[in-house]
């Protein structure tokens, strides 16, 4: 389950909520949404630009709708044939280019690539893609006419080759050549901090449980450890338990509907390792890490946190599949840990507050690791 997958598959319909509160002002004059649309679509037929987009006028209506609702999370986006768009999707998104690169897509309204998430630091970063870029050839060959289904895996390729990419960017159309990185990075890295093992998590993706353990071993016979949480937005809820799993007894993670009905539930085992640790996190601490966190504090048997309240993400999301294909990405609920209330909105606290820029992570200026190793010594 993944508990924080925040993707403005449609950035163009985020910036329409003005158009529902228009909306919203002619349901209270009498008149109906469809009567404006049809007025205004007349207006721009007979005098406007030839070109304008319907499809997408539709869709942006729509999110504008949902996003005037106040929930960020919630949003629609469509398909042109559910099953091979979604397959080619989950199969470009796990792919090793798309994850060592740093760049998660989706097909855009009209049938092109939309990037979805572009991660800072990685390759498709510093080759200047940002997430709500619309890619709509490759190497001069159209997205939309040869299909998204069947070309968008194009995208793909060996370690250092190059491929142009046409790109849209809120209008402005350019090429980057770009270098294709299959190097997969690290989730979990790890040092020797004097005789304290030193862990960073920086995301809960497909390789944290595995790099997790690995790391473990690579340490060896260690009798203390930090375990750095700070700026990890969180990720999937399963790879998180699994690593985890190593520094807590039983515990459970309960997932709700906002009827108050327990929908599942997720469980740690026991066998916590029983040596001091501290953990770091931050005002950027999210979702998943949080779920570490308070895993850990409840279940662990030697634990102290150190640094700022976290951010305080509690919800989950998921998915429906509407009449006419479409789909809605919306909330539904919210989850818990051991016998804490939920956290949405509010985060966690720490035990010890040791306030900090994040700018400052892994400097020498880092008083937060500063603290956590002095109280370990």
């Amino acid at each position: 389950m993944n508990i924080d997958k925040i993707t403005p598959y449609i950035a163009a319909g985020l910036a329409c909520a003005g158009v529902t509160f228009g909306l919203c002002y002619f349901f209270m004059g009498g008149k109906s949404e469809n009567d404006i649309i049809k007025e205004c679509r007349e207006i721009i037929a007979e005098n406007g630009n030839p070109d304008f987009d319907d499809k997408s006028a539709e869709i942006g209506m729509i999110n504008g709708y949902l996003n005037a609702g106040g929930d960020k999370y919630t949003y629609y986006y469509e398909f042109l044939n559910a099953d091979k768009i979604q397959e080619q999707t989950d199969y470009i998104n796990s792919a090793g280019t798309a994850i060592a690169s740093g760049f998660q897509v989706d097909i855009s309204a009209d049938g092109n690539i939309l990037l979805t998430e572009v991660t800072e630091g990685l390759t498709a970063d510093k080759q200047g893609l940002k997430a709500g870029d619309i890619i709509t050839h490759i190497d001069g060959v159209s997205v939309s006419e040869k299909g998204y289904e069947n070309y968008a895996n194009k995208i793909l390729g060996k370690q250092d080759t190059e491929v142009k990419l046409t790109v849209n960017r809120d209008g402005k159309i350019f090429d980057i050549n770009f270098r294709r990185d299959n190097d997969l990075q690290s989730e979990v890295k790890s040092e020797m901090i004097g005789d304290i093992a030193y862990i960073s998590v920086s995301h809960f993706g497909t390789f944290s449980a595995g790099q997790m353990s690995e790391r473990i071993e690579e340490l060896g016979d260690v009798d203390k450890y930090i375990i750095d949480l700070r700026d990890n937005g969180g990720g999937w809820a399963d790879y998180m338990l699994q690593a985890v799993d190593y520094f807590v007894d039983s515990g459970s993670v309960d997932f709700y509907n906002y009827k108050g009905e327990k929908v599942s539930t997720l469980t740690t085992t026991d066998g916590a390792v029983d040596v001091p640790i501290v953990i770091l996190i931050n005002e950027n601490t999210a979702s998943a890490a949080e779920t570490f966190t308070s895993l850990c504090m409840q279940f662990g048997r030697d634990v102290t946190t150190v640094g700022t309240n976290t951010f305080g993400k509690g919800i989950f999301q998921q998915e429906e599949t509407l009449s006419n294909g479409g789909k809605l990405h919306y909330t539904a609920g919210y989850f818990t840990v051991g016998d804490w209330d939920c956290w949405q909105g509010i985060g966690i606290k720490p035990d010890i507050t040791v306030d900090m820029d994040s700018a400052l992570i892994g400097t020498e200026d880092d008083i937060q690791l500063a603290k956590a190793i002095e109280l370990l010594e």
